[in-house]
């Protein structure tokens, strides 16, 4: 037990790691520019909104195969069979996981990363862990690469290296060794139908009333961010998630604010009032 304390990856250490590197970046943001995400912002602000959603104008919402991306997506997780995570099965708790996501958020926000990128980097993290098992002083080393594994697909102008650990002792060679047994471990399949990517199909075509759109979505990118700290959401599918959250919405705010249209999803059932996915997200917005 004593050789792990010098790298903890969670509690306090863990914590602070984040707020350190925010610092250092900030006292060198003139010459860090595309560290601090300058010039992917310009091009992030004309595609998403600041909750992560697509714009209406935006290119990339493809509206005309909309439909068609719904129901490919929802047979290719069927074919997928139910997710059985078992963090039990590994050396990592469920709050050292938790630790170490809020640690992703805050390194995310830090670097003013795309919401597509945490998501990705919080799935990757949940498929490595039980492929690896590592242990508790290898957690931040996985979910660092993981987080630079994801950049590099995500972001057009991912931070660099040395940037995501100036504020750790990690060394970069061993980030590049970790990436390359990850990446091999998934077959290079590091790219996935994450709830994100649900919540922004699902949302699109359930469509919602205009004079509340900021109301709705910042309640639902809320949701979709608390649902990734909580190892208790791991094993159920991402569209049952994103479906879940909207009705959570719905009943927080009211059917006649939101206005989901429940009837275009021809793939999908709107979520029963007695599921426990809903009871969950219910009590969350409850308590926020």
């Amino acid at each position: 037990m004593q050789d792990n304390i010098g790298t903890r990856v969670f509690g306090k250490n863990l914590e602070n790691q984040a707020e350190k590197a925010s610092k250092n970046l900030k006292s060198k943001k003139d010459t860090t520019l595309d560290e601090l995400g300058g010039k992917e912002n310009i091009i992030n602000d004309a595609i998403w909104t600041k909750e992560g959603l697509n714009k209406l104008d935006s290119p990339q919402l493809v509206s005309l195969y909309q439909q068609e991306i719904y129901e490919f997506l929802y047979e290719k997780e069927k074919s997928m069979g139910e997710p059985n995570f078992q963090m039990s099965s590994t050396k990592i708790n469920d709050t050292m996981r938790a630790t170490t996501v809020r640690y992703i958020v805050k390194l995310i926000r830090c670097f003013n990363l795309k919401p597509e990128t945490l998501f990705q980097t919080v799935d990757l993290m949940d498929q490595t862990i039980p492929l690896l098992n590592p242990e508790i002083g290898e957690l931040e080393l996985v979910s660092l690469t993981c987080l630079f594994i994801a950049s590099k697909y995500e972001e057009i102008y991912p931070p660099p290296l040395a940037a995501l650990l100036r504020a750790t002792d990690i060394k970069a060679k061993d980030v590049i060794e970790m990436e390359k047994e990850i990446l091999n471990k998934l077959n290079f399949n590091v790219i996935s139908d994450n709830t994100l990517v649900w919540l922004q199909l699902i949302g699109e075509i359930l469509g919602y009333n205009c004079k509340y759109t900021d109301q709705i979505k910042q309640r639902c990118m809320s949701l979709a961010e608390t649902s990734l700290t909580s190892s208790l959401f791991l094993n159920h599918k991402k569209s049952v998630i994103a479906l879940n959250i909207f009705m959570a919405v719905e009943m927080n705010l009211g059917s006649q604010k939101t206005q989901f249209k429940w009837e275009r999803l021809t793939q999908h059932q709107k979520p029963s009032n007695e599921s426990k996915t809903l009871k969950l997200l219910t009590y969350i917005l409850k308590i926020k």
